[in-house]
């Protein structure tokens, strides 16, 4: 009896850390902070860089801000909307780049597969990157 009770101690202490770990990616907690992007641009050329993602609560809970998006630097803002598990592109905070496109957001490997395009002061109508943790 005792044996059987450690059991289901041992069992529903695992069931309760399970899924509380899942409840910090729901809530969006793992998509902010540093990530490392691995882009194609250009056709044929490849970089990788750091960028940061924080939440951007003036529209409202899904949005968030990308600093650094195509390597453009930490002034340019680009804003971007969570649905799901779906990133749409809504706009940049420059004049000088226009950027437009999707991601998606894999939990549990934490990583976020792109493909968008940048126009404006550089024209490159197709890039796909991955951001995955440094």
């Amino acid at each position: 009896m005792k044996r059987t009770a450690q059991l289901l101690l041992f069992i529903a202490t695992f069931v309760l850390l399970s899924g509380s770990s899942c409840d910090k990616y729901e809530k969006g907690e793992g998509i902010t902070g540093v990530w490392r992007c691995r882009e194609n641009y250009q056709g044929t050329k490849f970089r990788s860089y750091n960028v940061s993602v924080d939440r951007y609560t003036q529209l409202d809970s899904s949005t968030y801000v990308i600093y650094n998006l195509y390597n453009l630097g930490l002034d340019v803002e680009t804003y971007v909307q969570l649905k799901d598990t779906v990133f749409t592109v809504l706009s940049t905070n420059s004049d000088l780049y226009f950027i437009t496109g999707r991601g998606v957001w894999h939990r549990y490997s934490q990583t976020i597969d792109w493909e968008y395009s940048v126009s404006g002061q550089v024209n490159d109508p197709f890039v796909s990157a991955t951001f995955d943790r440094p």
